[in-house]
């Protein structure tokens, strides 16, 4: 069943409060119809990724390497690939292995395919029933002891991982201009994912840096309407052909 209503009010709260499983949730439906906007989507998976969630790391990582909902990037595909590979996620793996694509990043590549295949990942034998027959002795003897050394780097991934270090107990303010505020708090100001309430009814929820709006985030109307939901920069709304609202 969809989220609508009062449910994805909630969840937001809760995700806006910085709990990864709310962050997730909200990120796997808004990639989904009827509500699908990769934007917003990328938005908190990319916010679960930054504390550590192996799916959410997978999915910003496959997130920039096709272009959904932020630029497409292969660098930025294989660093959080990488993250999540090293949280000893199988299909994090598999999507480094497809960013490892030179010539002289085959032995890594098999590498992380022989890890996954450790892990029972169906994509990694079928990878490696493909590429390790064209593999000399010296080559696979290499990507065996490559297999070794990366099997070192991975490590545990609690499965509840903790809050924001940002985060306080007390994360409500009043701002200078009369708006209340409560989310995510640093040096005494806005930082990270918060809700701002104007006097008038006006409420923004997305992601602030250093007091301001920044990256994506939404304005609601006093009755609750979106005005805009889109990408911000030093407060003030970016917009676009892609934006929602007017």
């Amino acid at each position: 069943m969809g989220l609508y209503g009062d449910a994805l009010t909630q969840l937001k709260l809760s995700a806006l409060e910085g709990v990864p499983h709310a962050q997730v949730r909200l990120g796997f439906a808004y990639s989904r119809d009827p509500i699908k906007d990769e934007e917003e989507a990328f938005y908190w998976m990319s916010m679960a990724a930054g504390q550590g969630v192996p799916i959410a790391t997978r999915f910003v990582g496959y997130a920039h390497l096709e272009g959904k909902g932020t630029a497409k990037s292969k660098i930025l595909a294989r660093k959080w690939f990488v993250e999540g590979s090293r949280m000893g996620d199988s299909l994090s793996m598999i999507g480094l292995s497809d960013c490892l694509l030179a010539k002289e990043e085959k032995i890594e590549r098999i590498g992380w395919l022989l890890l996954a295949r450790e892990k029972s990942e169906s994509l990694a034998k079928n990878r490696l029933e493909s590429a390790w027959p064209k593999l000399s002795a010296a080559e696979r003897e290499l990507a065996e002891q490559m297999a070794a050394d990366l099997r070192k780097t991975i490590r545990e991934t609690p499965t509840s991982p903790p809050p924001p270090r940002s985060l306080r107990k007390k994360n409500t303010l009043k701002l200078s201009n009369g708006d209340s505020y409560r989310g995510q708090v640093e040096n005494g100001i806005p930082h990270g994912f918060g809700e701002r309430k104007s006097p008038d009814g006006h409420i923004y929820q997305g992601s602030f840096q250093n007091g301001l709006e920044e990256g994506f985030g939404t304005l609601f109307s006093p009755m609750g309407i979106i005005t805009y939901q889109g990408l911000w920069q030093k407060g003030n709304p970016v917009r676009g052909p892609e934006s929602k609202g007017q």
